[in-house]
């Protein structure tokens, strides 16, 4: 009777003594750009929230800045020769988890509306979870994030001059619950009964 009394204490201290919690990092204390471009396309860091999740609720993006388009320009399959005038073509900012076992990516595109002016932006960009993909590999707070440039694939075409992207935020920002300090009171109970138990066998 007593061993089932003891798990049942320790189940309900994992189960009920737990928070919901926002952590934010911010990218730019982790080295990242504030500039993207066809010359600097790319970052990545390994991170780590120093703190543990019980779920995940969402992941995102909690960035601003400035999309200033590419120009690009047409050309005849045949000769190779310019059709046309130049014209203004998105180019994009996009961030990456990796792949569990789907790959999770947020990516803004855009600057084509106000060009040669750059476009604003200021979003909250979710990373949806597609298929069977989840975040078991984020619960222990640690991962790995991607930032970069991309640019638009023309058929027959391509940039003559690339765009760029100018950074003011990038925060990556997890929702989820996290245990209470009385959880792991708890399951620290739970292993000193266990352990004095098996000494006394």
């Amino acid at each position: 009777m007593r061993n089932a009394i003891t798990t049942v204490i320790i189940v309900f201290g994992v189960t009920t003594m737990a928070r919901a919690d926002i952590v934010k990092l911010d990218l730019f204390d982790l080295g990242c750009p504030t500039e993207f471009n066809f010359d600097s396309t790319y970052w990545q860091t390994d991170f780590d929230l120093g703190i543990e999740f019980v779920e995940i609720d969402r992941v995102y993006m909690d960035w601003s800045g400035e999309i200033t388009a590419g120009l690009a320009m047409k050309y005849d399959p045949r000769t190779l020769e310019p059709v046309g005038e130049p014209f203004p073509l998105d180019v994009a900012i996009s961030a990456y988890l990796g792949r569990n076992p789907a790959a999770r990516l947020v990516s803004i595109w855009g600057g084509s509306p106000a060009y040669p002016e750059p476009e604003v932006f200021d979003y909250q960009s979710e990373f949806k979870v597609p298929g069977s993909s989840s975040w078991s590999d984020l619960l222990d707070g640690q991962g790995k994030i991607w930032v970069y440039y991309e640019g638009l694939i023309s058929l027959n075409g391509g940039y003559i001059e690339s765009g760029s992207i100018i950074l003011d935020k990038a925060n990556f920002v997890v929702e989820g619950v996290i245990p209470e300090p009385a959880t792991l009171y708890f399951l620290g109970l739970g292993g000193i009964w266990m352990m004095r138990k098996i000494s006394k066998r």
